[in-house]
């Protein structure tokens, strides 16, 4: 079971100006308080997870066939770990079987990885999974969410246009937890225009 998001509008995070790009990293934006200083990919990774979980709730889960299955080959370690979580990963858009020993087919991945590379991307989540070391997280759902969410989200070093800046702020306005990622790492830093 996933938690519930909210689609109303936060109060916990006012509107914001932004104001430019720090290092490629970070987005500058002016609030009624002061200046905000946001991590980009902490930011896109809550926006992504309240989508896939509000997604997922109304069983709208958008997912992006692949034109043609691919073959994955495991580890053993990650194929113990896939044959684990092999009904969650289905049930959360990523259609997986197995094909023989370590090896897995895979038809179909949730639509927020549609730009990434399938076969890397399906192998940082699986050793993801077999970290099990975040203790935010307390079902296999939420915990496979967080991590399709953090490998899709927008990396650290990376240039965006004012335009993507003042979308992904204004996602993050509406998200019912914007302060943290998934994860519970802050998205930002508040400095105070009071003297």
């Amino acid at each position: 079971q996933l938690p519930a998001t909210s689609s109303q509008p936060s109060p916990l995070l006012p509107l914001l100006r932004v104001v430019g790009q720090l290092a490629a990293t970070y987005i500058v934006a002016e609030g009624p308080d002061g200046m905000y200083l946001i991590d980009q990919h902490a930011a896109h990774e809550r926006v992504l997870y309240e989508q896939m979980v509000a997604e997922h709730a109304t069983n709208r889960l958008a997912l992006q066939p692949l034109l043609e299955p691919l073959l994955l080959d495991f580890s053993p370690e990650q194929a113990a770990v896939v044959a684990e979580e092999l009904e969650t990963l289905n049930h959360l858009g990523v259609e997986i079987e197995p094909f023989g020993g370590a090896s897995y087919l895979v038809r179909s991945l949730p639509a927020i990885l549609g730009r990434e590379n399938p076969a890397a991307a399906l192998s940082e989540i699986v050793d993801g999974l077999a970290q099990r070391d975040d203790l935010v997280e307390t079902t296999r759902e939420a915990r496979l969410v967080t991590l399709i969410c953090k490998r899709a989200a927008i990396k650290g070093n990376s240039p965006l246009s004012m335009a993507e800046m003042q979308e992904l702020v204004r996602r993050l306005e509406g998200c019912g937890s914007p302060r943290t990622c998934p994860h519970g790492r802050p998205t930002m830093v508040v400095l105070s225009a009071e003297r």
